[in-house]
């Protein structure tokens, strides 16, 4: 059959399979409208298609709004306009903006003339994409522009010549070795080009009517021009940042106008949601969004600092103007694992400020979870496949249940479109697939039936849409039960089945509260699932506004008459049960004691005896994962030993998107297993995941989690035997049942036949600090850090058995990390602003806590706060982030609740901690709360020994390095002392050293045994008075020498100490006058006229205040010479230019040695490029024109990353140097390197520490 010419439109963004096309065909003003839907994501893009209006003409986005704080511009400085005179004889208003640039204002109205002023770099508001690409094209740009000047500075160089008739030939080398150096420096400015960003001046106002803001999009300072936006929802203004992103922005204005948040997009993903909800293409109706009549609202949770990461912030504001702005619907594509379920700040803001109280449906959250579905016109026109499969939940989607029993994912919808993405992507449209777009097809649906009960005057509620959809859904056999979702029968639901009963109204929260308040009951491992288990069931009705007295005549008239239905035989429940407002406990039974080892997935329902056809009006979910044991006791002791801990699948039959779950009990005392796959016969290739899990209470369950991708292929031998194999090693956590899910990908064409071998390892380890042993032994599995040294023992015990089967002990101690513990310099709490007020009226406050770290070299550091981290859906808080600032207040680092490690070079670094907290006493408890800096060091090993003498004698042939070790069996081993010489540089006592123990051969996907060794005291260092010296004597000088000496010396030491400048040069010129050629006054000398140079330098230039530089110069150029007269360079190359054995020498040596090396610095620190002296040097140089000598030995010090994060660099000469700098390029007429070190410079010298 020839295939169709018509292209599957209505299959790019799915409406058919939902029964949502149906809908809006038999109730075409049902589309949406009168909906409001947010958006919880990256941002929606106001420019891209279908995002402009409603199908009914409204505009579309009525909000935008950056919840995250990564757009925050502070404008606390405020100004008052100068009017000066334009050129063409016009009055203009200007001002001088934070980056410098002076800003010529517009003809805007703001009837006080005062400016509030604040600057944006694009970092924190491009996302990652299109800044990868905009470099790219700046640099290419940017290397036209510096060949052009480098081919001039080459051309003056070779015309030099004729500029050089009448000087002499000194002069002339050096201005030829100067344009030798200019040339040198822009080959080496373009190696090092690092692209700057745009650096954006921003300027906020009042007109007397609402607060408006300029942002200079041209860094150019002329505003004149510029279109001054009011908060995005009072006119719905946005602007692009210029043709060349296509990024479209807009603001909104704060707290008075002192902050200023200019909304733009952290990637594509939330304009791809928003369209697959709500957009509206009135020039093709078929590639509208689910529900084209509904209005968006775009709330920002995904910071661009963090590459879109949520935040608590982002989500705790999200919640806030859910609830400010009455949303209708809101989606949350987002999603991070979580210890504890259905528990935390954020949670609790939804659940009881925005569901109950508001009303607002929630998909994708704790109200409604959508699983994703792939249909056969999504196939046909998304994927290009080859052939058609069987329709189905996607491979990858979502499954329940949640860890603590609740279904997980209540519904499911179609899980990928093909639709709209913002306009800096350059396409008009994208395939994005995953549950983040099921989430947005459901809620678009749920948009369309909350438009039909609005515009019908139906009352609802979230619970009620909730039970519509799940009693009317499709069967797609999933196996919990969970339905396809149907739009038309579940209108047909709302509006008439259910329609003015209140207990469909209601939310039944249900507590299993035998099994920690469980919403349903889990049954995973060996023990509980061997058992018969009786649980007691809480369950309440929850009314929403509960605490309204409105609320009372409904609560006394709940008396529902419930009878109870379980799902399966092995499910006990009562028939009846009578509940009312104040709610019902009653016992339920589960046996899994005869069920078959696999998933078993039940259910009893609730349904009111009086309308038993509104369907169930709550479940009590039910799952049994019932584990194989991997040994039986009916087999023979031998068969026992040869097949412990090991289990066989074979010949496992797939199918596109098929999916075998296999749970598996981990023996007792396995801490590690191999997993083989065999592909049996396979032609072509084929995706097979394999996905292992174990769950562990109050543990994120990615923590015991492996995921493998395996290209399932022939083995490429030809031979249609030989199978195609594949191997995997990784710990596990002994006696936890383990699940062994297996899946062809749903789009991998052709059957595929796969054997799975497991085979569990065990090798467990005692540590101890006593040389007997003791009682305690530990699997590992990558659990706890396993102190070792306490109390510089010296030595650790290991005790090894091996309980599963035979194996071979090598163990390897190694740490890589040094941690070090800092508590906080200083700390704030505070009140925050206007954004952070709760729906109750509470404001929320911040602890701000500083620490300080240094460096001795550079290295990758990760800090970290382990009581805060690593939770944040589950988090008692409303917010943790921790941002990391080099010496000059830099921001060099930022982390969320998930550590991150940085490269820093060597210096000084500020590390300031914010939490955020309804309760000013939690906030007060953390005021001494501990940072942990982990520095990547160079391998530090610890030795195992057979024998504890071995370990004391460091006997290399009692080096325990391999044993067979029989099951059942132990053995012993002793780890030695780290040794000193291999100590890190910054290793203090009681610092750690943290690594890991490999116990065995094979190498694991995880770590068995983390380690950590307390680092000891440090070793006494004998004092040289202790060395016994042979060799020349110094000669012994007599008292009064030494007595005149030791004056002259403490005289010295004053010089820079005293704080008036009459008692110092008064004491500089008796020095000059008694020692005129002693070097350490001459360089002490140099040091105060280098004070007083930049002194002069920072003064104001203010005529007759300012002292002459000069004569400042003039003494400087006259001590630097003194200096070289004095110190003969050729002597001292004469003494390095050989050895010399100081040890053998005496004292005479070593005072000789201390003297050289004193005079062979100081010429480097009079006229070179190091230190303070670097700026005098510059100025002696740059008065004889020889700039490009100068700009040569600038960079060199700039280049220097010690100096960039140096505490005491960074407080004058680096920000000096870029100062010089900027003058050097401008007056080279270089102004293409002039503006670009010019925003490096603003970038790296901020004036305050970034906002949270």
């Amino acid at each position: 059959m020839a295939p169709s010419s018509v292209f599957p439109v209505d299959g790019l963004l799915p409406k058919q399979e939902t029964e949502a096309a149906a809908f809006l065909a038999k109730n075409p003003a049902f589309d949406g409208r009168g909906t409001l839907v947010a958006i919880l994501d990256t941002g929606v893009d106001p420019g891209a298609a279908g995002m402009q209006v409603t199908s009914d003409g409204r505009p579309k986005i009525t909000a935008l709004i950056d919840c995250t704080g990564s757009g925050d511009v502070p404008c606390k400085t405020e100004v008052t306009a100068t009017l000066e005179t334009a050129q063409d004889g016009s009055s203009v208003r200007t001002l001088k903006g934070l980056s410098g640039r002076t800003l010529r204002l517009g003809n805007w109205a703001c009837p006080s003339n005062k400016f509030r002023l604040g600057l944006k770099h694009s970092a924190d508001l491009f996302p990652i994409p299109l800044v990868s690409r905009l470099k790219k094209d700046r640099k290419e740009k940017f290397d036209l522009e510096h060949h052009a000047l480098t081919t001039k500075v080459q051309n003056e160089a070779l015309a030099l010549d004729a500029s050089l008739v009448g000087k002499s030939a000194d002069e002339a080398t050096l201005i030829k070795s100067d344009y030798k150096a200019r040339l040198d420096v822009l080959k080496e400015l373009i190696k090092s080009y690092e692209d700057p960003g745009i650096l954006m001046d921003c300027v906020v106002f009042h007109d007397g009517t609402t607060w408006r803001a300029v942002v200079d999009l041209s860094e150019t300072g002329d505003l004149t021009n510029g279109t001054a936006l009011a908060s995005f929802s009072e006119e719905h203004q946005f602007l692009r940042f210029n043709d060349d992103n296509m990024l479209n922005f807009s603001v909104n204005i704060y707290d008075n106008g002192e902050m200023l948040s200019i909304v733009t997009l952290g990637g594509s993903h939330g304009t791809h949601v928003a369209a697959i909800t709500a957009a509206n293409h009135p020039e093709d109706p078929r590639l509208n969004g689910v529900a084209p009549g509904a209005q968006i609202v775009s709330l920002k949770i995904g910071d661009t600092r963090l590459s879109t990461m949520e935040t608590g912030t982002g989500l705790v504001r999200a919640a806030i103007e859910l609830a400010r702005l009455n949303i209708d619907l809101a989606n949350i594509s987002y999603g991070e694992a979580a210890a504890n379920p259905n528990y935390g700040r954020f949670i609790e803001l939804l659940r009881d400020d925005v569901i109950n109280k508001k009303g607002c449906i929630v998909t994708s959250s704790t109200v409604i979870g959508v699983g994703a579905y792939v249909s056969h016109a999504m196939m046909d026109a998304e994927y290009a496949l080859l052939d058609k499969v069987e329709e189905r939940p996607y491979t990858w989607s979502s499954r329940g249940p949640t860890i603590d029993g609740d279904i997980g994912v209540d519904i499911f919808a179609p899980g990928a479109a093909i639709t709209s993405v913002p306009q800096y992507t350059s396409d008009r449209t994208q395939l994005m697939n995953g549950t983040s777009m099921s989430s947005p097809n459901c809620c678009g649906c749920l948009a369309l039936l909350v438009s039909g009960l609005k515009a019908s005057n139906i009352p609802y509620t979230p619970y009620l849409v909730k039970a519509a959809i799940q009693a009317t859904g499709k069967d797609i056999s999933d196996p919990l039960g969970t339905r396809f979702i149907q739009v038309a029968k579940s209108w047909e639901f709302l509006s008439s089945t259910s329609r003015s009963y209140l207990p469909s109204t209601l939310h039944y929260n249900v507590k299993v509260s035998t099994r920690d308040n469980a919403r349903g009951v889990y049954l995973r491992d060996l023990v509980e699932t061997s058992e018969v288990q009786e649980c007691m069931v809480d369950v309440q009705p929850l009314f929403p506004n509960k605490d309204d007295p409105s609320v009372l005549p409904q609560k006394l008239s709940l008396e529902l008459q419930l009878v109870m239905r379980s799902s399966d035989r092995w499910i006990s429940t009562p028939d009846f049960v009578l509940v009312n407002s104040s709610g019902r406990s009653f016992k339920i039974r589960v046996d899994p004691t005869n069920l078959a080892p696999g998933l078993h997935a039940g259910c009893i329902e609730a349904f009111d005896a009086k309308k038993p056809d509104v369907g169930a009006l709550f479940k009590i979910p039910i799952t049994v994962c019932k584990p194989e044991q991997t040994a039986h006791k009916s087999i023979s002791v031998q068969q026992a030993q040869a097949e412990a801990g090991f289990i066989k699948y074979d010949s496992l039959r797939f199918t596109p998107g098929s999916i075998h779950r296999k749970f598996i009990h981990v023996p007792m005392g396995a801490n590690f297993a191999e997993l083989v796959v065999r592909s049996e016969n396979r032609e072509t290739p084929a995706a097979l995941i394999v996905h292992l899990l174990q769950l562990n209470p109050q543990s994120r369950y990615p923590t015991f989690e492996r995921v493998y991708g395996l290209r399932l292929a022939s083995s490429g031998s030809g031979s249609p035997d030989d199978d195609f194999v594949q191997r995997k090693h990784f710990a596990v956590l002994p006696n936890v049942t383990i699940e062994l899910c297996v899946a062809q990908m749903w789009s991998s064409l052709d059957p595929s036949t796969v054997s799975i071998e497991v085979r569990f390892h065990g090798i467990q380890a005692a540590f101890s600090s006593n040389t007997n042993g003791g009682f305690g032994a530990t699997s590992g599995s990558g659990g706890s850090l396993q102190h070792i040294n306490p109390g510089s023992y010296g030595f650790t015990r290991v005790d090894v058995s091996v309980p599963i089967r035979n194996e071979t002990v090598q163990p390897s101690a190694s740490f890589d990390t040094l941690r070090k513990t800092f508590r906080p310099t200083e700390y704030a709490i505070t009140p925050l602003q206007s954004r952070d007020v709760l729906p109750d009226g509470r404001q929320l406050h911040q602890i701000v806590l500083s620490y300080t770290f240094k460096l001795a070299e550079g290295a990758s550091v990760t800090p970290r706060i382990p009581r805060l981290q690593d939770v944040l859906y589950d988090s008692s808080l409303d917010n943790f982030s921790l941002f990391v600032f080099d010496a000059n207040k830099r921001l060099v680092g930022v982390v969320d609740v998930y550590a991150k490690t940085f490269t820093l070079p060597e210096g000084t670094y500020t590390v300031r901690v914010q939490v955020v907290s309804k309760s000013l006493e939690v906030l007060e408890k953390l005021q001494t709360l501990p940072l942990l800096i982990d520095v990547s060091v160079k391998a530090v090993s610890l030795t195992a020994y057979n024998t504890l003498a071995d370990s004391i004698e460091g006997n290399s042939a009692g080096v325990f390095k391999s044993k067979a070790i029989d099951r059942g069996q132990r053995t012993t081993f002793w780890l030695g002392e780290a040794p000193a010489a291999s100590m890190p540089k910054d290793a203090k006592a009681g610092d750690l050293l943290v690594g890991k123990l490999d116990i065995t051969p094979t190498k694991l996907d995880g770590v068995l045994y983390n380690l950590a060794y307390i680092v000891p005291p440090e070793a006494k260092k004998e004092a040289d008075s202790d060395v016994t010296l042979v060799g020349d004597k110094v000669e012994v000088k007599d008292d009064p020498v030494l007595a005149s000496e030791a004056v002259r010396d403490l005289e010295i030491s004053w010089i820079k100490k005293m704080t008036k400048d009459a008692d110092r040069d008064a004491l500089l010129a008796k020095l000059e006058a008694a020692h005129p050629d002693h070097l350490p006054l001459l360089k002490q000398k140099l040091e105060v006229l280098a004070d007083k140079m930049q002194k002069t330098a920072a003064a104001p230039a203010t005529a007759g205040d300012k002292p002459a530089e000069d004569d400042i110069f003039a003494r400087v150029v006259e001590t630097t010479n003194q200096i070289l007269r004095i110190v003969d360079e050729s002597q001292i190359a004469r003494y390095f230019g050989v050895q010399h054995d100081v040890a053998k020498g005496g004292e005479k040596q070593r005072a000789e040695k201390k003297e050289m090396e004193f005079q062979k610095e100081l010429p480097a620190n009079a006229l070179s490029t190091d230190g303070q002296y670097l700026l005098l040097w510059a100025w002696r140089n740059r008065l004889r024109g020889h700039h490009g000598t100068v700009l040569k030995a600038v960079n060199k010090f700039i280049a220097d990353p010690k100096n960039a994060a140096n505490e005491e660099t960074a407080k004058g000469p680096l920000k000096a140097a870029f100062e010089l700098r900027a003058e050097l390029l401008s007056e080279l007429g270089w102004k293409l390197w002039a503006d670009y070190d010019e925003k490096w410079r603003i970038k790296k010298f901020p004036a305050d520490f970034a906002n949270f």
